[in-house]
């Protein structure tokens, strides 16, 4: 089994923080800290930001901060999974807004035929779904 990847992107004006959070540990203690500038991209492999060695009753919390504050947005290891894109913006009010690219296996396979057959093509369906509305 490959290492999946998860791309990160920041579409707002400030720095964005995702803190691995591992709950036995102590409040201050992150597993990993990811920083992503603005207009920036980042993948991370999944397999990096859970612990192998913890209870699944303790799964593990990205926290995600902007501009070193936190924004009351966790997100579960199985949440993240589920999307090969996760990008990031501030609202027009401050709020921080979450959304998740999905690519299916469907859309992958259009993709390969499509190098094959270039006339009959038609462009891939993406699907930008909420990620705190799960």
């Amino acid at each position: 089994m490959g290492a999946r990847l998860t791309a990160f992107e920041n579409r707002s004006t400030v720095e964005m923080e995702i803190r691995v959070f591992v709950p036995p540990a102590r409040p201050n203690r992150y597993q990993e800290i990811i920083r992503i500038k603005s207009g920036e991209t980042k993948k991370v492999k999944i397999m990096t930001l859970c612990c192998k060695d913890t209870n699944p009753e303790n799964p593990s919390f990205l926290m995600v901060f902007m501009d070193g504050t936190y924004t009351r947005v966790s997100l579960l290891e199985f949440q993240v999974v589920n999307y090969a894109k996760i990008v990031g913006y501030l609202h027009e009010n401050g709020l921080l807004v979450l959304k998740g690219l999905t690519i299916g296996l469907l859309t992958f396979c259009k993709l390969k035929f499509s190098l094959v057959l270039p006339h009959t093509h038609t462009p891939p369906k993406f699907s930008y779904k909420n990620v705190l509305d799960l």
